[in-house]
């Protein structure tokens, strides 16, 4: 297990894909965030290509999650993994849900 049973703290790879995550729910309500500028790599260009990497790697940990909790013996070390689950199903959605008018403007 990546974690002992006796930590409550997140990992700090899992901690950074929900920052992550967090950063790109926020993102799309920034003024001014679709526009671009041809010569200008930055985060407006680089947000909504990364936004479904981010939802895969979301999803992907709760499947791992998922085979730790199974595996776990504890029922604290369970609850925890089931918290943390709850967690990346809660940010995968909410970055769908924020980034769905970005994509239907593209597609129009």
């Amino acid at each position: 297990m990546p974690d002992s049973p006796s930590t409550n703290r997140i990992a700090p790879l899992r901690l950074l894909l929900l920052i992550g995550a967090v950063t790109l729910i926020i993102f799309p309500w920034i003024p001014g965030a679709e526009e671009f500028n041809s010569n200008e790599i930055s985060l407006k260009l680089m947000a909504p290509i990364t936004m479904p990497i981010i939802v895969m790697l979301l999803l992907l940990d709760a499947v791992m999650l998922l085979v730790y909790r199974e595996g776990s013996e504890e029922a604290q070390q369970r609850k925890q993994w089931t918290q943390l689950m709850r967690w990346n199903f809660v940010c995968a959605a909410l970055l769908i849900a924020s980034w769905v008018p970005f994509f239907v403007r593209l597609n129009s």
